[in-house]
């Protein structure tokens, strides 16, 4: 019997896929040079001293182009986080559901933070606007605590709890970006050769410290 062949696409409709292709890759070439172009500025004259105007003016597109593709200058920092925010999800809801939850936590931040690191100069130059802008903290803990909501929604499904009575997936989640923010920091301050055995002691002293803390026999409040 032959085999029936597939029907060929329509030939407008494959002129529709590709200038939709074509339309999404220059939507995305034009929000690299914005973003670009912003860096270079906040480089250059810092972070605070820089307008949207400037940034407009430099990337060659109008004020209301810019914000087509940005809510603000902050998004363009901040928006760095959302990345990070979605591969630590990813990678945690593909833990096997028998980890205990630091040990999924750990093996899912590990891989994550250091393919982050890996694009040092970009790394370095968000935690030094954050650590010289206040607005700019502010607004990178609204996009943490929008994390922090996902992930204990997901701690709280494989713990099988109801987080609206236990807080445990909360606190969890809250330790997990306190624990991401140390790590990007620690690596900042201190500039460690192998960033995966950075994380893996930070975790061992995290451990240690719970354990310490565990022994001491607190009185009940």
């Amino acid at each position: 019997m032959p085999i029936p062949k597939t029907p060929a696409r329509p030939r407008d409709a494959t002129s529709r896929v590709g200038a939709a292709g074509l339309q999404r890759r220059k939507r995305e070439l034009v929000r690299d040079e914005i973003a670009r172009v912003a860096w270079d500025l906040f480089g250059s004259q810092g972070y605070e001293a820089t307008t949207v105007d400037e940034i407009a003016r430099a990337a060659g597109v109008s004020r209301r182009t810019f914000f087509r593709y940005f809510s603000s200058k902050e998004d363009v920092v901040v928006g760095t986080s959302d990345a990070l925010a979605e591969a630590i999800l990813a990678a945690f809801a593909r833990r096997p559901r028998r980890e205990p939850p630091l040990v999924a936590i750990q093996r899912a931040i590990r891989p994550v933070v250091v393919s982050r690191l890996a694009e040092a100069g970009q790394a370095r130059a968000v935690i030094r606007l954050l650590r010289e802008s206040r607005t700019l903290r502010r607004a990178m803990l609204e996009r943490h605590a929008r994390m922090e909501e996902r992930l204990a929604a997901l701690l709280a499904r494989r713990l099988g709890t109801d987080p609206r009575r236990d807080p445990t997936p909360a606190l969890l989640a809250f330790v997990t970006r306190a624990f991401v923010d140390t790590a990007f920091n620690v690596w900042f301050d201190q500039s460690p050769r192998d960033p995966g055995a950075m994380v893996d002691d930070l975790f061992r002293r995290l451990r240690a410290a719970v354990g310490r803390r565990a022994s001491l026999a607190w009185p009940e409040a």
